[in-house]
């Protein structure tokens, strides 16, 4: 929340490198910077704890003995934020901040990231009787991938929803010996069938095949991909990870905040209906994965005030000069405040006065004499900037106490945008104040930016 505080004649000490940092009661944002006297403080995000990383939840046993076999549930977590930096403009878009895991955490981590390839393991755990057929067939290592998924993200307090792209566009598993008693290299090493081969240990011959087959239809359909044969032997799955692309929504039209939605795949054998098909011949200690997805938004804003914006002394346009040496009184007393906009998101702007009049607007007060109070015209300019619910744009618009506070938003990343506010006193008010010269009007006026509206 930012402050713009106009006030009479005195001064208050202005941070050195505006905007100075804090945060309200509430942990939002927060910029302060007075008109005149100019303090300024800036903005500091409050951090959200994140939830466990894995947990496993199991049935009680008196519902096991009822039920037979028990579907568990396995929770991942992905994560994403979008912290635009006002040095880089350009960067618009959110960044994935989900940890590698499964066959990318190590000796192929390099290649992985090269590769944009974001890989996490599912933690599901088996076993696998492989039977040795030539085919590409479920008997051996057999991968069936579910199509495109759009999963529902909402914010924290539940004021937004947006639409979230989750595609899976390839799949890894590790298959051990259980017993050893094989071939060194237990499956074929040549490609697979409807996928590309990313990942392989081919060359280990420690009795283990891990393969990363990545599909070419970009994960929009559901596809199945195989090894041309698995030998025939009983087999440990210590891995099963997927491959996976998201589509976030553009994160310019969203407030700050933590926006959460989950999506749940069942993972299974041939026939099952499972989304993930491992074949035939498994057994899985868990068939259920819970992906959970966190959004993390913190918009850009800051607001920069040139030195001697620290006060607002009103006078006539060309000065006092037809007044002194003509007599003829100015129709308005006026000053216009510069400064600099930056912001990434939206945010509302409101009113309050150290002297407030009953139809909204602020009043300056003689302070040396008994005088009537002169109301203040206040009017903001933000170039590029709009009122999201009608559209206007904000040029020379009106600030009260009693209006609604606007959400203004832009396009586009405003970076350093001059903006200005106009302060007046107009009309019969000016005639009414010059009728007693020698006085002094002063009051303090603070408009505030919130940035997490």
């Amino acid at each position: 929340m930012t402050r713009l505080e106009a006030r009479g004649e005195e001064r208050s000490p202005w941070c050195s490198t505006p905007p100075c940092k804090a945060r309200d009661v509430d942990g939002r944002p927060v910029v302060i910077v007075p008109l005149e006297g100019v303090s300024a403080i800036s903005t500091e995000t409050l951090s959200t704890p994140r939830p466990s990383r894995w947990r496993a939840a199991a049935l009680p046993l008196a519902l096991l003995l009822f039920t037979g076999a028990a579907a568990h549930a396995a929770d991942i977590y992905i994560s994403a934020e979008f912290k635009p930096d006002i040095n880089d403009p350009d960067k618009r878009a959110f960044t994935n901040t989900t940890p590698w895991s499964g066959v990318c955490a190590d000796t192929h981590l390099q290649t992985c990231i090269r590769n944009n390839w974001w890989s996490i393991d599912t933690r599901i755990r088996g076993t696998k009787d492989g039977i040795k057929e030539a085919n590409y067939g479920p008997n051996g290592f057999y991968i069936g991938m579910p199509s495109s998924r759009t999963v529902a993200v909402t914010s924290d307090d539940g004021a937004q929803t947006f639409e979230l792209g989750f595609n899976i566009i390839g799949a890894a598993m590790r298959l051990w010996d259980r017993e050893g008693d094989g071939p060194a290299q237990p499956a074929s090493t040549g490609g697979p069938n409807n996928c590309s081969l990313g990942l392989t240990n081919s060359q280990a011959g420690n009795h283990s095949a891990m393969r990363m087959l990545l599909r070419r239809d970009g994960g929009e359909g559901a596809v199945a991909c195989a090894l041309h044969w698995l030998a025939t032997n009983n087999y440990r799955m210590s891995e099963f990870d997927f491959t996976y692309k998201l589509t976030t929504p553009q994160p310019l039209g969203m407030r700050s905040g933590v926006y959460r939605g989950m999506t749940t795949y069942r993972i299974g054998g041939t026939g099952e209906g499972a989304d993930f098909d491992l074949g035939n011949g498994v057994a899985l200690e868990d068939n259920i994965v819970n992906v959970h997805f966190e959004l993390t938004v913190e918009h850009a804003f800051q607001l920069d005030l040139p030195p001697g914006s620290e006060r607002a002394v009103l006078a006539p346009k060309g000065g006092w000069t037809q007044w002194s040496d003509h007599g003829i009184a100015p129709k308005s007393l006026e000053r216009e405040v510069p400064f600099s906009l930056s912001s990434s998101g939206q945010f509302e702007v409101s009113l309050q006065c150290q002297h407030p009049l009953a139809d909204g607007r602020c009043a300056i007060r003689n302070v040396t004499g008994v005088a009537e109070e002169a109301p203040l015209d206040i009017q903001l300019t933000l170039p590029g900037f709009h009122d999201s619910a009608t559209g206007a744009d904000v040029v020379d618009m009106p600030l009260t106490t009693t209006m609604v506070p606007p959400v203004l938003a832009a396009d586009v990343f405003i970076v350093r945008r001059p903006s200005r506010l106009h302060f007046a006193v107009n009309g019969e008010a000016v005639r009414r104040m010059l009728d007693h010269p020698g006085t002094h009007y002063r009051g303090d006026v603070t408009v505030i930016f919130d940035a997490s509206p």
